[in-house]
């Protein structure tokens, strides 16, 4: 009796282990059928029994099921962690079968390839619809797993250096840039964006030193030299990049931002050392006859002209009540400059209505030069 028993315990374990050798041809048989919803009930309980849980060809069955339901119009939304869990099956198979002594790496290496390329799609997507925090984890997945096979994936890489600075996460975008650099990759836009993102931490010293950096290994990099510029305009050193400015001008002639630029340091009151009307009224000009639709040069001469116009009527106001002459002579010549402010600010109001101090500035014009009209049409807004 005792030895029937234990023929019988040994027909159950290979009963048992047939019954889940036979879920695995199960989840064969479905997957190539196009069955994948049910391949992947029996390649999940293949996985999961103890007696084929450390089987190598289930595992690889169940990445190759898991994959095909990512790339599948009917099954893809059938499981949200298809693509995860199909790569956590290949990367199983290879610790069951390290020597590949069972020959599956060339079914293998192209998908979990065709697994990085997902993420990176996703990415993409996720970058596209400005959700860059998500779109950052995805390229960095796709690097991962791009390692997995012996690929350095640098696109990869750099695109989450760049979804973080997009998406503002500066510190992991300075982690993404620094392991570029550390696998040897080196260009222009990485000392760029590693610039930009070191200003966007306020930690100006390593900001001026990755700039320093970078235009020692690309002096002619446009892209640099204006990073240079906006680091120093950050810190309210815009003098110090005004020949800088004025070369990229010369090499860049219809850039109209390097005008705008030029514009905004020779307007800057606060700077009395580089305040010059004449010379930012000029850059600003030449700006907008590059770019007609420049708002920002736009509402900015228009504001010049305002504040220079400001300054003459608080000298006229200032004056004694008896110098009558000499008030109507500084109040005509603010009158003066106030025309030419108007049409640029009627410009500004018309690109950007619903600006209320260009609203506020045109009213005060409007009572000033007594243009009820326009006065009428303003408040009706």
């Amino acid at each position: 009796m005792k030895k029937l028993i234990m023929i019988l315990a040994v027909l159950i374990a290979g009963t048992s282990l047939m019954a889940q050798k036979s879920e695995r041809t199960n989840a064969f048989m479905y997957n190539k059928n196009g069955q994948y919803d049910k391949a992947r009930e029996s390649i999940d309980k293949a996985v999961i029994h103890e007696k084929t849980r450390d089987d190598a060809k289930a595992w690889m069955y169940r990445g190759i099921i898991y994959l095909n339901i990512v790339f599948s119009d009917k099954y893809d939304s059938l499981d949200t962690l298809a693509l995860e869990k199909s790569l956590e099956s290949f990367i199983k198979t290879k610790e069951l079968d390290p020597n590949d002594e069972l020959k599956q790496e060339a079914d293998i290496t192209p998908r979990i390839d065709a697994i990085g390329q997902q993420y990176f799609a996703n990415a993409v997507e996720k970058f596209n619809n400005q959700s860059f925090d998500l779109a950052a984890l995805d390229f960095k997945k796709a690097y991962n797993v791009a390692k997995i096979i012996n690929k350095i994936d640098t696109l990869a890489l750099l695109n989450a250096g760049l979804s973080s600075v997009r998406g503002e996460d500066f510190a992991k975008a300075i982690v993404y840039y620094g392991m570029l650099m550390e696998i040897g990759f080196d260009e222009p836009d990485l000392y760029r964006n590693m610039a930009i993102s070191y200003r966007g931490l306020e930690n100006n010293e390593k900001m001026l030193e990755i700039i320093k950096a970078g235009r020692l290994k690309y002096p002619e990099d446009s892209g640099l030299l204006l990073e240079e510029i906006n680091a120093y305009l950050a810190l309210g050193q815009g003098a110090k990049v005004v020949d800088d400015l004025k070369d990229l001008v010369a090499k860049d002639p219809e850039n109209y931002s390097i005008f705008f630029v030029l514009g905004t340091i020779y307007g800057d009151e606060t700077n009395a050392e580089m305040y010059n009307m004449e010379s930012a009224i000029d850059y600003y000009e030449k700006a907008i006859n590059l770019d007609p639709e420049y708002y920002d040069a736009i509402y900015n001469l228009g504001a010049l002209y305002i504040n220079e116009s400001n300054k003459l009527q608080v000298k006229a106001n200032d004056l004694p009540l008896t110098e009558v002459k000499a008030y109507e002579a500084l109040t005509e010549e603010a009158n003066v400059i106030i025309r030419k402010a108007l049409p640029h600010l009627e410009k500004a109001h018309e690109m950007q209505p619903d600006n209320q101090e260009t609203i506020r500035v045109l009213k005060s014009i409007y009572i000033r030069f007594k243009m009820d009209e326009k006065l009428k049409k303003m408040n009706e807004l």
